[in-house]
């Protein structure tokens, strides 16, 4: 990685109660790198975020994820641009699959309606202004804010993946609020990162479990709005969807293209998990400490009011 000669910069990684060898490896870095690390006791991915957020030194606080590969430019990229938009608060770069060998022949095919699973995002060559309508919003493996306001926009606990848990949407959540409240944002193409995609991946199951999480996220953000009626404690629409996606998806995977039954394996999975999420007890899917601002109708999957989020 190339890093300009008049930067001052650290790279903080926040151990979050993990058993596996990340002191071991990151001890071989020490010396080599401007590291420092930090231990965050309480599991879960916002709550990391926010211990990064409570100890960070610099004026802007870049953000990646610990299965990307950065680009040689990365870091300068977005250097050059916090100083040309001096006033800006978000910036996000572009995210693009790096798959393990052999690619599988559906994930290949389909792989404009994978966005989500493989955290896909490219928005073009130009830079251009961050917009919450267009769905322009960058993705947590490549996006940085400034730090001072980043401290007033904090990640949701109740948001993010957890042990025990599949949630999503902790970055994006942070990122519509700020946007909507007046903020500016720049796509910074150049700001690029490779997301490695294992075999372990490239399979319905991963798919499957991911669009279930976004159905349980968005269920949980959009259930302080009124859902009636109920059938066996689940929004009475729900029921004729998951029949409707889940006969379509099994008919059609085993003769259609792979960019057709995908759609509806999407669809199906997306409410199944909102339906677990409305069968589980109150107690369960509902904490007092929720921080979230976004609210809004649940419809279908491609036809979210709050899209960025419940897409």
């Amino acid at each position: 990685m190339e890093v300009p000669t008049d930067l001052e910069w650290e790279l903080l990684i926040v151990n979050n109660n993990s058993t596996d060898h990340t002191n071991r490896v990151t001890e071989d870095y020490l010396d080599r790198l401007p590291l420092r690390r930090e231990f965050e006791p309480q599991p879960g991915l916002a709550n990391a975020r926010n211990r990064a957020i409570d100890v960070a030194k610099g004026e802007y606080i870049v953000w990646t994820d610990d299965d990307v590969v950065v680009e040689p430019g990365w870091l300068t990229a977005y250097v050059e641009a916090f100083r040309s938009w001096p006033d800006a608060v978000v910036f996000g770069g572009r995210i693009t699959p790096r798959y393990e060998p052999p690619v599988v022949p559906w994930v290949a095919e389909s792989e404009e309606l994978l966005g989500g699973p493989f955290a896909i995002r490219d928005f073009g060559e130009e830079v251009q202004r961050l917009c919450i309508a267009e769905d322009r919003i960058p993705y947590g493996a490549n996006f940085a804010l400034r730090a001072a306001e980043q401290r007033n926009f904090k990640y949701d606990p109740n948001l993010g993946l957890a042990p025990n848990r599949t949630r999503y949407g902790d970055e994006v959540e942070v990122l519509t609020r700020l946007l909507g409240s007046g903020a500016t944002g720049y796509w910074i193409p150049e700001a690029a990162v490779e997301h490695c995609i294992g075999r372990d991946r490239q399979t319905v199951h991963y798919v499957a479990a991911h669009y279930k999480g976004w159905g349980q996220t968005c269920a949980y953000l959009n259930e302080g709005i009124a859902e009636a009626p109920l059938l066996f404690g689940v929004p009475r629409r729900i029921w004729p969807r998951l029949i409707l996606w889940w006969l379509l998806y099994r008919l059609s995977s085993p003769v259609s293209p792979a960019r057709v039954w995908v759609k509806y394996l999407k669809a199906y999975y997306y409410n199944k998990g909102v339906l677990e999420y409305w069968r589980k007890p109150q107690v369960e899917r509902y904490l007092p400490d929720r921080i979230s601002s976004v609210t809004g109708s649940l419809q279908d999957v491609d036809q979210q009011r709050y899209k960025p989020l419940c897409e």
